[in-house]
């Protein structure tokens, strides 16, 4: 075998190997957050609570497509209603508690809750002109009726749940 021909084959054979490490980016629901305590904690010479949770990250869905109707000029629902989905992390926080009580049984307050979906729908609006669509047995001629306005109420849906204890 010549060289040239090594040589080839050797880049083709790490092109395959990248690749083949290589896996994509999947997108996380929850971005970490830390609260870096630690050089206050040794500054202060004191204990600090700690937190450890994770911020949620909504992601949209598909948007419903305004609706036509026969008795309306404009469609309905021109400013649709986003559906928003999310999950609400699991989060631990611990307070220390000073020794108050000779007895050394609580020295902490701890915090837990545990992760939950959350699925919320955005306001949408609606408006209809003083007119109706077209009439056949008036010629096609609209009718004057009362404008109409509608605001969708925001929706949010959750199960949280929290434990509080002494420990």
């Amino acid at each position: 075998m010549s060289i040239k021909v090594r040589g080839t084959i050797a880049v083709l054979a790490g092109c395959l190997a990248a690749a083949a490490g290589s896996t994509p980016a999947v997108a996380s629901a929850n971005v970490p957050v830390e609260v870096p305590l630690g050089g206050v904690e040794s500054a202060l010479h004191t204990d600090l609570p700690r937190l450890s949770t994770e911020a949620p990250v909504p992601i949209p869905g598909t948007p419903e497509g305004p609706r036509y109707a026969t008795d309306h000029v404009l469609p309905q629902q021109p400013l649709p209603r986003l559906p928003l989905s999310s999950e609400l992390p699991a989060t631990e926080a611990d307070l220390p508690l000073p020794q108050l009580l000779p007895s050394d049984d609580v020295d902490h307050l701890g915090l837990r809750t545990e992760s939950s979906g959350v699925q919320a729908l955005t306001p949408g609006a609606s408006v209809n002109p003083p007119l109706t669509g077209p009439r056949p047995h008036a010629f096609g001629l609209p009718q004057v009726t009362a404008p109409q306005a509608a605001l969708g109420t925001p929706d949010v849906q959750a199960q949280p749940g929290a434990d509080l204890g002494l420990g």
